[in-house]
């Protein structure tokens, strides 16, 4: 398996600056009988995140089929794109997302911004 590189763990850039808060979306492929691995890996690869200046919320869900392509999906919301960012333009995030094993996880991050809320 090829080594992932940190920048395929980064959302692309926004076409515009989002004037509020943002949140993560990013899809992960695991194949079923590697759930256990991979959640392990993500539980210790999120601490430095929900150590980072701006981080809100972290939730990890998964797919009630195993069919599903991307059966995970993690949702991390930000203050803002510039938190955001900031936590994910250090050597130490460099380091976290390309540790051993996360290879085998190819994911497809993309930030996203409240455009209607319904409560």
């Amino acid at each position: 398996m090829s080594r992932i590189s940190a920048e395929d763990r980064v959302a692309p850039s926004a076409d515009r600056t989002p004037t509020g808060p943002v949140t993560l979306m990013n899809r992960f492929a695991v194949q079923p009988d590697r759930d256990e691995a991979f959640h392990a890996l993500w539980f210790e690869t999120s601490k430095y995140f929900r150590a980072q200046p701006g981080f809100v919320s972290l939730r990890l869900h998964r797919a009630v089929s195993s069919d599903a392509e991307y059966r995970w999906v993690n949702v991390a919301n930000w203050e803002s794109e510039a938190d955001f960012r900031a936590a994910h333009g250090t050597d130490e995030f460099r380091r976290v997302v390309t540790q051993p094993g996360w290879e085998e996880f190819p994911s497809s991050p993309m930030l996203f911004e409240v455009v209607t809320a319904v409560e």
